[in-house]
């Protein structure tokens, strides 16, 4: 554990729909999902949203800025590769974030120790080739450290 990981904490959900506005607020429908639909037209699971938030204690370290990674794995721990244009990819979202509150013109700083936080919203709206009846992890992990996750489900229809 970095001592940048150490003074951060995060949420991570599912949900039908999510975004940011540009004021910064989280929009969120239909969150908390763990059981994703299937549709064996398509072989895709129903549209979602993966949504994560990251609050550092700025003030606890020098360094703000941290890599952030979002990566999904199966029941094994392993990470999801999917078929794609060029090959096989990871399932994965890596980002640099800087947790610094921005200065604004005009306007009041917060007080020192007032956290810094990060929003990342990564949208399926087609769904993805998961396997029926398979578990599956979304894990945010920030300079390598495991902060959250949240487990899925893709059920679909009994054999037989």
């Amino acid at each position: 554990m970095t001592e940048t990981s150490s003074a951060a904490g995060a949420t991570a959900l599912i949900a039908d729909f999510v975004n940011v506005d540009a004021a910064g607020k989280v929009n969120i429908v239909g969150g908390g999902i763990q059981f994703l639909g299937f549709d064996p037209a398509t072989g895709m699971t129903a549209p979602f949203y993966v949504f994560v938030n990251i609050t550092m204690s700025i003030p606890t370290v020098e360094a703000t800025q941290s890599a952030v990674e979002v990566i999904l794995i199966d029941a094994d721990g392993q990470p999801v590769t999917l078929n794609g244009p060029e090959g096989q990819n990871t399932v994965l979202f890596r980002q640099d974030v800087d947790f610094r509150h921005k200065d604004v013109p005009n306007q009041q700083r917060p007080p020192m120790g007032f956290p810094g936080t990060t929003n990342f919203v990564l949208g399926f709206p087609g769904g993805l080739p998961l396997t029926v009846g398979s578990s599956y992890e979304w894990v945010v992990l920030l300079d390598g450290t495991r902060l959250a996750a949240t487990t899925i489900f893709v059920p679909g229809p009994v054999a037989g």
